[in-house]
């Protein structure tokens, strides 16, 4: 089973959501929304950029990633744990008012042992969801996600 983690932008973690074994990281977020019964958003892409998250972050981990969100500043945060060729990728979701209105990843292709850093804009009553997700970028598959 794969989980994701929800996050109130204005209060706490919510119950977590069960996702497909065997979606791809992108149709991770299409099988999220299906099962909220949300219309379907534009996919967001976005490359992190090297940094250090701050020690007050909420985190995911599965072998070989971590992807946690930092809700004041609504900034991703993703590392990549494993020497191994593949990406470590934040897959996320935005609902507003019980519906999907983002989504899209954050790609941490900055190397093993790396921290990245996607910064995002997101209402602040509405509800993120995420997991964290290793790909392997140059046969475009998903290698697990948490």
């Amino acid at each position: 089973m794969r989980m994701i983690r929800a996050f109130t932008l204005s209060v706490t973690t919510l119950a977590l959501a069960v996702l497909p074994a065997t979606a791809t990281a992108a149709q991770e977020v299409g099988a999220a929304a299906d099962e909220g019964g949300a219309s379907a958003a534009a996919y967001e892409v976005d490359r992190a950029v090297k940094g250090t998250p701050p020690a007050d972050v909420s985190c995911i981990e599965v072998t070989g990633a971590i992807a946690c969100f930092q809700q004041y500043g609504d900034k991703w945060w993703v590392k990549d744990t494993a020497a191994d060729g593949a990406s470590a990728v934040a897959v996320w979701n935005n609902y507003r008012n019980g519906s999907l209105y983002r989504q899209g990843q954050c790609e941490n292709r900055l190397g093993a042992g790396t921290w990245g850093v996607c910064n995002k804009n997101y209402y602040e009553d509405s509800v993120v969801e995420w997991a964290a997700c290793v790909v392997d970028f140059s046969e475009n598959r998903r290698i697990r996600c948490s």
